[in-house]
């Protein structure tokens, strides 16, 4: 017999359609070594309340029938094992962007429709005689993708599924799946299908965080846009990006002399050619040109020089990270980009890397050709939270404020960077620091990434970014504060669209930090 552990208490999210009303029912649930929390539904239904409602049926993570949220999390019941939660509650509710029917029962039709509409098939020209024999490194390469079972928990966890006009991470997971397989034919016919609604996915990695499965959808997402790029297939907001980009080294458009115009009156040292530096700040397009940004990069310099780090900036050397069209599937502009900073860099000796974007950190630290440095890199608030344990600034001034603290997709998600932002603001006098009611890994990205801070054009009903700042407002904080120049631009034009601007401000990390310094 299972050994007996503990008493937890289970909250339930339950939608009667007769009366047309959410409710929330609680029970108390014994829980016993390996108890999943399907077994919890199941001892609830058997001994305290017959009439809930749950799918659920090979109890072994096949079938995908069993998906719901635990704790605000997207997950497969059978799989999750309750005291691997370590918590003595847990909430479960219906899977998001998706009707319920009933209790914890949603409509999966238009999930499936979507799955449906991308021909989840071989397409041939012919039918062979003989089937196409595979060499082994073919087969391979899909076989990742073929593990699928359907659940909806990606597509549950994706922040563009919002937008009923995104196939969502399965469809194009599946049809990438398809246009690897040495014997299908169709990818014309399934870009056709995938080219007005692919530009939607922000590449915050949801997908392929929670997959009960582990497919890496996020990257599959990525490839099937460079097929897109390849064909030519690229709507006009896309392709003014990588134009830009491509001539001017920024996706701004800008002239590269006008870089590093922020510095104004602060104490920066440009970097001469050939100039050795150790430590090298490295701005981003977003801090160097962005108006509203570059504050960021005056209030990321005027710390570093209060810690009193030595440093540089690269100026017209630097060019775009070129995370933005990677994940625009434009890997030959990335190259080049690359390829330069890489030059760069090495030119002028730089060991430490010093970044505002966690964009350019993800891109510098996991990408290659980046990745092969022998350079350290570091995020801003990983660079200033070592500088308040040390004793190197010391925040004195009052800021009398609620501040919700919003975490950015590939700083967290894709870096795992969640404490030092927050110890950085728990620093702050005055400070109440309150949590996001989606956080850390599980948190609701803005909306910015894989070039949609540029290429958005969603009704602002269907925008990631609205959506989290009406998160942010029932909350009834002050301030959203977060620590990613795309997630500042995003997140305060979706302030401005909901009319909040006397409500809410949405502020840097490091903005909040200088503010409180003496």
């Amino acid at each position: 017999m299972a050994e007996f552990i503990k008493n937890i208490e289970v909250k339930i999210k339950r939608y009667d359609p007769e009366l047309g009303k959410e409710l929330v029912s609680t029970y108390t649930v014994p829980v016993y070594r390996g108890m999943t929390v399907l077994d919890a539904l199941l001892y609830i239904k058997d001994n305290v309340d017959g009439s809930l409602n749950f799918r659920y049926s090979c109890r072994m993570g096949i079938c995908g029938s069993c998906g719901v949220l635990v704790n605000g999390k997207p997950m497969l019941a059978c799989y999750t094992q309750i005291l691997h939660l370590n918590v003595d509650s847990i909430l479960i509710e219906p899977l998001p962007n998706m009707s319920t029917i009933k209790d914890l029962v949603v409509d999966v039709s238009h999930f499936f429709n979507k799955y449906r509409y991308i021909k989840p098939y071989l397409i041939r020209s012919t039918y062979p005689q003989h089937e196409i024999l595979q060499k082994p490194e073919d087969h391979w390469r899909y076989w990742n993708y073929t593990l699928c079972i359907k659940c909806a928990v990606c597509y549950a966890a994706c922040p563009a599924s919002i937008d009923d006009k995104f196939l969502g991470p399965t469809a194009l997971s599946t049809m990438y799946r398809f246009n690897i397989d040495t014997r299908d034919e169709g990818v014309k016919e399934r870009v056709k299908v995938s080219e007005d609604n692919i530009w939607l996915c922000t590449s915050c990695h949801s997908c392929t965080l929670h997959c009960p499965k582990e497919i890496n959808s996020s990257n599959s997402i990525t490839e099937l846009r460079s097929v897109i790029v390849e064909g030519g297939f690229v709507p006009k907001t896309v392709r003014d990006v990588l134009s830009n980009t491509f001539l001017t080294y920024n996706p701004w458009g800008m002239p590269s002399e006008k870089r590093a115009e922020w510095i104004r009156d602060l104490n920066v040292k440009l970097l001469n050619p050939n100039e050795q530096c150790e430590n090298l700040y490295f701005v981003c397009c977003g801090p160097a040109y962005d108006v509203r940004c570059q504050e960021i990069a005056r209030s990321t310099a005027y710390i570093l020089n209060s810690i009193g780090l030595s440093y540089g900036i690269l100026g017209v050397d630097e060019w775009c990270c070129g995370d933005h069209m990677l994940r625009l599937g434009e890997k030959g502009l990335f190259e080049f980009l690359a390829e330069h900073n890489i030059q760069a860099f090495r030119d002028h000796g730089v060991r430490n890397i010093i970044t505002n974007s966690p964009h350019c950190f993800n891109v510098f630290k996991n990408e290659n050709p980046y990745s092969s440095l022998t350079v350290n890199v570091k995020h801003y608030t990983q660079v200033f939270a070592e500088a308040l344990r040390n004793g190197l600034i010391k925040p004195l001034r009052e800021i009398n404020a609620k501040v919700a603290y919003h975490d950015p997709c590939f700083l967290g998600k894709r870096n795992k960077i969640f404490e030092e932002p927050r110890e950085i603001l728990q620093s702050i006098p005055g400070v109440k620091l309150v949590e996001m009611n989606r956080n850390r890994e599980n948190s609701f990205c803005c909306g910015g990434g894989g070039g949609r801070v540029w290429t958005e054009e969603a009704p602002y009903d269907k925008r990631p970014s609205v959506n989290r700042v009406k998160e942010a407002l029932n909350l009834n904080v002050d301030i959203i504060a977060t620590a990613c120049p795309f997630c500042i631009i995003m997140l305060t034009d979706a302030v401005k669209a909901l009319g909040l601007e006397d409500r809410i401000t949405v502020m840097d990390v490091g903005e909040l930090l200088k503010l409180s310094l003496p």
